[in-house]
């Protein structure tokens, strides 16, 4: 009778890690998939206006936080900085 038991614990846990070990490879997926859908854009705008920035010697703005706004808050920001540099 333990013996029995101890296997449906064992079997148990396996099934649960498995589970998990699922779970975790699906959001991995579904993280790269949405980063990819959301972050290609903004990723390369947040490039160019921390390049900006530092040709103006401005503080560098963290890209993280540059792809947390909307992608026409960063066009704005691009386009303001890159006038700004022209009129140096």
């Amino acid at each position: 009778m333990y013996d029995q038991r101890e296997k449906a614990q064992r079997d148990y846990e396996w099934a649960m890690a498995s589970v998990r070990e699922e779970g975790i490879q699906q959001g991995i997926e579904q993280g790269i998939e949405q980063g990819i859908e959301l972050g290609i854009g903004k990723g390369i705008l947040a490039g160019k206006i921390n390049i900006l920035q530092e040709l103006l010697n401005r503080p560098v703005t963290p890209a993280i936080e540059l792809c947390q706004l909307e992608e026409a808050v960063l066009q704005a920001m691009l386009i303001d900085l890159q006038q700004e540099l022209r009129s140096r």
